[in-house]
């Protein structure tokens, strides 16, 4: 079987795993079980936390037992998950359901991208990185999109009839899972796991450009995962209906997958360095969401989408470049980990003030602390080119 054939098996597989019908109503469904918005984020917090702490065990599992034994995992946990949300009536249902999904996710996340480069690299094609991975996203937003449009209507009829659909479409990834096949690569060989992760890490935090990546990464996907959900409550706020909600939902997956999928030209266009300075713009998104609300602010929200769509290819074409396969998933991992462990911090203070003072004050917070991480990668980037150029 042509390893090539990966490339399509993982854009199905991905598909699957973000074919999100739930996502939509979430909110709604959670105020519809008296969920206030600090325990909405707490159970999103949760999940994040979760993924925190299984995200570099999973990795690291991944560059041990293989790309393919990992995914055929996160297949399995998924249904569960789902099932738990569907038949749950309170926070502590709730909070394990995101707990199968983390554990899910995290057996996904960074073992995907790793198993495309490693595939790219098996046909020595790995400088056609960004395009594949952005394609791959692209698929990926497509799923979400499509989800968030049948999610809505399906929430017309019963909240809990996304639930029951996601769960038959979350079960067909383990037959895709079990279609892939193992590239040929380097294994991570060692007595202790434990003690191997920690290696890595420091060997991911002591390295200039990879260590600047995190960061940059973290930065990006912490707030708008934080933002995403904050935009379903401005939404009702601005005095959109819910039903239209899956329908915004799924152009902002769009949106995504656009910038995910021009990511490699738009570097190509206006440069490594400058394609950077977008993280700049998400300050001025959340400043302006706090001076009013008002559905001509959605384009808005959508270029935030695109910018964030953009990052991510870039973000991870970066980081493989400075590793190998033995370490791959492990790596990419750790970087997800770090937007997680500030997600686990600023979700829940989020949520307190927008429930203690309001979204446009939390929106404010939100901002500042994102132009201040700014300024400080762009200061850290020049050091770092001017490290290199000399």
């Amino acid at each position: 079987m042509s390893i090539f054939a990966n490339l399509w098996k993982i854009y199905i597989y991905k598909f699957l795993s973000e074919f999100y019908l739930i996502i939509p109503i979430l909110i709604p469904y959670y105020q519809s079980h008296h969920l206030s918005t600090t325990q909405i984020y707490v159970v999103q917090a949760t999940y994040a936390l979760a993924v925190l702490l299984l995200e570099v065990p999973s990795g690291y599992l991944s560059d041990r037992i293989g790309r393919k034994h990992t995914l055929v995992l996160g297949a399995l946990f998924f249904p569960i998950g789902i099932g738990v949300y569907m038949l749950g009536t309170g926070v502590w249902h709730f909070i394990l359901a995101e707990l199968f999904i983390a554990g899910a996710n995290s057996m996904r996340s960074g073992c995907d991208s790793a198993l495309i480069y490693d595939t790219l690299l098996s046909m020595k094609r790995e400088s056609d990185y960004k395009k594949y991975e952005g394609r791959s996203i692209f698929f990926t937003r497509i799923g979400t999109a499509t989800s968030s449009i049948l999610g809505g209507l399906l929430a017309l009829v019963s909240l809990k009839l996304p639930f029951l659909i996601n769960l038959l479409t979350v079960s067909a990834m383990l037959p895709v899972a079990l279609l892939l096949v193992e590239p040929e690569r380097r294994r991570r060989e060692t007595v202790n796991p434990w003690r191997d992760i920690l290696a890595i890490s420091r060997f991911s935090f002591n390295h200039p450009r990879i260590r600047f990546f995190i960061f940059y990464n973290a930065v990006i996907m912490c707030t708008n995962i934080i933002a995403l959900w904050a935009y379903f409550i401005y939404y009702r706020e601005a005095g959109i209906h819910f039903g239209l909600f899956g329908l915004i939902f799924a152009v902002y997956q769009l949106a995504s997958a656009l910038g995910s999928s021009r990511a490699h030209m738009l570097e190509e266009k206006i440069g490594p360095d400058r394609i950077l300075l977008m993280v700049f713009f998400f300050p001025v998104i959340y400043f302006s969401l706090a001076a009013a609300k008002t559905p001509f602010f959605i384009p808005l929200i959508l270029f935030g989408a695109f910018l964030w769509g953009t990052a991510f290819p870039i973000v991870l074409d970066h980081i493989n470049r400075d590793i190998t396969s033995d370490v791959r998933a492990t790596v990419i991992s750790i970087s997800f980990m770090s937007g997680s462990f500030l997600y686990v911090l600023a979700a829940p203070l989020f949520g307190w003030l927008t429930d203690q003072t309001s979204l446009s004050v939390a929106f404010t917070v939100l901002g500042g602390l994102v132009l201040t991480a700014a300024f400080l990668l762009l200061i850290s980037w020049k050091t770092l080119r001017h490290k290199e150029n000399f």
